[in-house]
């Protein structure tokens, strides 16, 4: 089976409400939704994506200043519902790849670019 992802859009990078709206908009994304989102954050903005797919969206609402994450379907979701045995991570459990920057939990290779982490024991 294929895996799915998500993306969910968690609030924005640097305070410039104006900035990422003009950005959201010249994405396509209509005014009134881009105004939800902030409202609503912590919010789904895209499911059923693969990796890529999933990366490429993030990566375009990045650019437009927006923070967001990739959440695996399934990993999260039960039966349509967030699970109830959710734990949020602590700061020491997550690294950023050298090479691309992208702030990520601690593995052996980046999710973005692939480049693969040292041992740091």
């Amino acid at each position: 089976m294929v895996k799915k992802y998500r993306v969910l859009f968690q609030g924005l990078i640097k305070k410039d409400k104006e900035a990422f709206m003009a950005g959201m908009l010249r994405l396509g994304a209509p005014a009134e939704i881009v105004a939800k989102m902030f409202e609503k954050a912590p919010v789904i903005l895209k499911g059923g994506l693969t990796l890529g797919g999933a990366r490429r969206y993030a990566d375009a609402v990045q650019d437009a200043g927006g923070r967001v994450i990739i959440q695996e379907h399934g990993h999260f979701e039960e039966s349509g519902r967030l699970s109830a045995s959710i734990s949020i991570a602590p700061f020491q459990e997550f690294t950023m790849c050298p090479e691309c920057g992208l702030k990520q939990p601690k593995g052996e290779a980046c999710e973005r670019c692939g480049f693969r982490f040292g041992n740091k024991k």
